[in-house]
């Protein structure tokens, strides 16, 4: 009762409201992570990535064999399956492989031994080998007891296994990947925010750079570069004859110098609205430094379309390393990565009669690919603002 003699009425909060005041508060981070655990696709795709990307750091342990290792006598093995029930029915609580036998060495025909059966094995012994070439190692993750063999995948013409082969291809094209994106993020920020924060001439040229980049066949471009770089010579070595790792760190200037064309392009866009909040005003009219408002307080805030571009963008390096490599103008023997598999099984007899030379490789790529532009979806949706909690 009022002074006034009126009653005041004091409408109670529904249970909704309730909700919401006693629902914890939570950092964007959080809100981000909370959005992303919800996509089932995304983090399907996160898992995937991970075993892949941890298998390729293991891979040297997990690999049965030497990738490099020829054995003549196993020329265009087929795939072998593990198998828990023999050819009489009767379960094996480990389980086996059969022996093959080649019954027709012209047409590299295989079939199966069912006389012999060997167990797979865990932590088996191997030839000296060493991981993440520092640590010297003699124990593989699985094998079978000699003269048995296991072969996953298969074998190539020379009888390197393919599984192995796959693993430490893995090392090169998801590697690249990462390592590319990383650069040339790096790069396109700076580049952006250069045009975005000066204006005038510095975007004039950084603009008309991006344009020109962005105007020209993506794999032309590289395969220009790459000749270029083999002939002029670049970081202090050229000429026809290149190591595996000067061929690596080719590909990647080749792929980071034109993919930071579209994110420069982007970020500059961002940086010409962000550039005039008054959060940054004010921390110019406090006299902070240009580097410290660009680098503390304009490049932060495109960091949520920078994560999504580099998820979104890696598997367009992982691509462009196997096309280079599959022409033959990427990474060569006796370094292994996926495009040379690809290049190695590209004749019509191989993809015929031996299919699973193509289709092992051609997995891991479409795994990764698909993996990588899913987890770039569920990304892009966390980090929108009007997404709902």
């Amino acid at each position: 009762m009022t002074e006034t003699g009126k009653t005041v009425v004091t409408a109670e909060p529904n249970a909704a409201e309730l909700q919401e005041l006693e629902a914890p508060s939570y950092s964007p981070g959080q809100l981000v992570w909370r959005r992303l655990v919800r996509n089932r696709t995304a983090m399907v795709a996160l898992a995937v990535l991970a075993v892949l990307y941890t298998i390729t750091i293991f891979g040297s342990f997990i690999e049965p064999y030497d990738p490099a290792e020829r054995n003549y006598a196993m020329t265009n093995h087929p795939p072998m399956m593990p198998r828990f029930v023999d050819e009489h029915g009767r379960f094996h609580l480990r389980p086996f492989v059969y022996g093959m036998v080649l019954v027709d060495p012209v047409r590299q025909q295989w079939k199966y031994d069912l006389t012999k059966k060997y167990p797979i094995r865990f932590f088996v012994d191997s030839k000296p080998y060493k991981l993440w070439w520092i640590i010297p190692m003699k124990k593989r993750l699985f094998g079978v007891d000699p003269p048995g063999r296991i072969h996953l995948f298969g074998t190539d013409s020379v009888g390197k296994d393919v599984f192995s082969r796959c693993i430490e291809g893995g090392k090169i094209s998801l590697s690249i990947g990462l390592v590319g994106i990383s650069i040339s993020l790096l790069i396109g920020m700076f580049m952006g925010a250069l045009a975005g924060y000066f204006g005038g001439w510095w975007d004039l040229i950084i603009m008309r750079s991006v344009e020109f980049l962005l105007s020209i066949p993506t794999l032309y471009l590289i395969i220009a570069l790459r000749a270029y770089f083999q002939t002029k010579g670049v970081l202090g070595f050229g000429g026809a004859q290149l190591t595996s790792t000067q061929m690596y760190l080719m590909i990647v200037i080749i792929l980071s110098c034109i993919g930071w064309a579209a994110q420069a392009r982007v970020v500059r866009g961002m940086v010409l609205s962000i550039k005039e909040y008054d959060f940054v005003t004010a921390a110019r009219a406090m006299g902070a430094s240009t580097l410290r408002i660009i680098t503390v307080h304009i490049l932060p805030n495109t960091f949520s379309y920078v994560i999504v571009a580099a998820t979104i963008a890696v598997p367009g390096y992982i691509l462009g390393e196997v096309a280079l490599s599959y022409l033959g103008v990427g990474i060569q023997e006796p370094q292994v990565s996926w495009g040379i598999m690809l290049e190695q099984a590209q004749s019509l007899t191989t993809i015929k009669n031996f299919p699973w030379l193509l289709f092992a490789p051609a997995s891991f790529i479409i795994v990764t690919v698909c993996a990588f532009n899913f987890l770039g979806d569920g990304l892009r949706d966390a980090l929108d603002p009007k997404h709902r909690s």
